[in-house]
């Protein structure tokens, strides 16, 4: 549970910073939450079901759980365009 609740807030932080810098509005701002969080919950999936990590945080894969999150916000705003 407790990785859960880490997975979510890293994934919410990373949703805001993308915001802050990209902005245009509150509804974005819920879209980027989505998809930040899609992103990072299938790059920890992906990382599990491949069974090497270049980080952990707990049981969580944090590299790549990260960096699938960004692509994904990357490519959310990209398809917005």
């Amino acid at each position: 549970m407790a990785t859960l609740v880490l997975a979510f807030v890293i994934a919410s932080l990373y949703a805001l910073v993308f915001h802050v810098i990209f902005g245009h509005g509150w509804l974005r701002l819920f879209f980027y939450l989505l998809v930040s969080i899609l992103g990072f919950g299938l790059g920890h999936f992906l990382a599990s079901i491949v069974g090497q990590s270049w980080l952990y945080i707990g049981a969580l894969n944090f590299a790549e759980a990260t960096i699938v999150s960004w692509v994904f916000l990357f490519a959310a705003r990209a398809w917005q365009r």
